[in-house]
């Protein structure tokens, strides 16, 4: 399919789903309870991966219970694949809220909005992460504080760990990474600072497949440590994740079929080649060990000689 082509279809197929998603939440969201929300939103976010070209690849165990999830933030797409397999609640930057249309529907969709660079904004945002960890409700925060490339992980800050420590809730580290048919790793998807979204949305349109991983790494307990010590343990291990997928593979070259059998036989060919060539001698009896012409049993360094 041409590139244009495959973008149009896309495209189209996509903003009907979002239209059908605006109507689920003018409709039906305000009226069911959260479990029913959250899997009617698990479903959409699986379909609009699914008409974006996306490939979901989830490594490790969706926990049952309740954590605090700290993930690198790559791309507006993060978010639609963290929903299509987790029932959480999103910290998202307060500048989103404004966005038409879309603002709403993040609002709708269990997201809570940070005003970045207030220190009071971040004390209220701790408390609404620690009211949702009490209601045994899961909670996605991105320390970052903005988006990368992909091909690394800022430093994380550490205060939003905090309700962790609070609640004495488990962290647990979540990877994201991109990739393309070739599982070459890609930027393109990336959404940085101001760019526009349209250009980070045609990469995704006009790529024939791009595959999102998500790994999750072992929970890290919320008590007894601080959330500089959490803050650090988290990002050490989302690098150590990303580097693990970054490293390359070496794939083995299998060896041409017709020289399996000929290799045998030319070692077979080459050894009689030389015992042709080699002269006949008269037979004659190999020396004996020097222990045999002593009187006493062979020693252990004689043997050892042999």
């Amino acid at each position: 399919m041409k590139v244009g082509l495959r973008r149009a279809f896309r495209l189209a197929r996509l903003a009907v789903h979002v239209a059908a998603g605006a109507a689920l939440v003018t409709i039906f969201f305000f009226r069911c309870s959260r479990a029913t929300r959250v899997a009617v939103r698990k479903r959409w976010c699986r379909q609009a991966l699914d008409m974006l070209g996306v490939r979901l690849r989830l490594v490790g165990a969706v926990p049952a219970d309740c954590h605090l999830f700290a993930a690198n933030h790559i791309s507006w797409l993060d978010v639609i694949a963290i929903g299509a397999v987790l029932p959480c609640w999103y910290v998202s930057k307060d500048e989103i809220r404004a966005w038409p249309f879309f603002g709403w529907m993040a609002a709708a969709n269990d997201t809570l909005f940070l005003r970045r660079q207030s220190a009071r904004a971040v004390y209220r945002m701790n408390a609404e992460i620690r009211t949702r960890l009490e209601q045994r409700q899961s909670v996605v925060v991105f320390p970052e504080g903005t988006t990368t490339d992909g091909t690394r992980v800022l430093p994380f800050y550490p205060a939003l760990f905090q309700p962790a420590i609070d609640t004495a809730m488990p962290v647990l580290p979540l990877a994201i990474s991109y990739f393309d048919a070739t599982t070459a790793p890609v930027t393109a998807v990336a959404y940085i600072d101001d760019d526009p979204v349209w250009t980070s949305l045609r990469a995704v349109l006009d790529a024939p497949r791009t595959e999102v991983r998500l790994v999750l790494d072992h929970a890290l307990a919320g008590e007894k440590r601080n959330r500089r010590e959490l803050a650090s343990r988290s990002c050490a291990a989302i690098r150590r994740l990303q580097s693990r997928q970054a490293e390359p593979r070496e794939i083995a070259q299998p060896r041409p079929a017709h020289a399996l059998p000929l290799q045998p036989l030319a070692m077979k060919q080459s050894a009689i080649a030389l015992t042709l060539k080699r002269p006949v001698r008269s037979p004659r009896m190999p020396p004996q060990p020097p222990s045999i012409y002593r009187d006493g049993p062979a020693t252990g360094s004689d043997l050892h000689s042999r």
